[in-house]
């Protein structure tokens, strides 16, 4: 990050793998989760898509910058907790950078091997 720029966006993409035997309570709680989040969260923007077939679900997640992603966590976390009763995160994608805490964070509760993180070069979003 410059020092005379602000930090950029974050996104993640996070992809979760759930027990087809749990589909709806895992929809249910990404539910709530989801509308938690809007009410509550810092989030710019949150959109989870799902495959049915493999069971398999994306969620991307757009923050202002680490601050946001650390008061999501915070926030969230009961809620967070309740979909990962119900699946196994497969692979996270990092896009931007993260302060060390957030990074650090997401190793932690992810795991090395199945995040990556890439920095932004150039980029904007408009909220309307």
């Amino acid at each position: 990050m410059e020092k005379d720029r602000p930090e950029r966006a974050i996104l993640l993409r996070n992809t979760m793998a759930y027990d087809r035997e749990h589909t709806t309570e895992f929809e249910r709680a990404i539910r709530n989760a989801v509308l938690f989040a809007e009410k509550n969260a810092p989030q710019l923007m949150v959109q989870v898509f799902i495959d049915h077939e493999k069971c398999l679900c994306y969620s991307f997640q757009l923050y202002a910058n680490s601050e946001a992603v650390l008061r999501h966590w915070e926030v969230s976390d009961p809620h967070i907790s309740e979909v990962m009763r119900y699946c196994v995160v497969q692979s996270m994608e990092v896009y931007g950078t993260p302060s060390e805490s957030v990074r650090n964070g997401i190793l932690e509760a992810v795991g090395n091997d199945k995040v990556t993180f890439t920095p932004g070069l150039v980029g904007y979003y408009h909220l309307r």
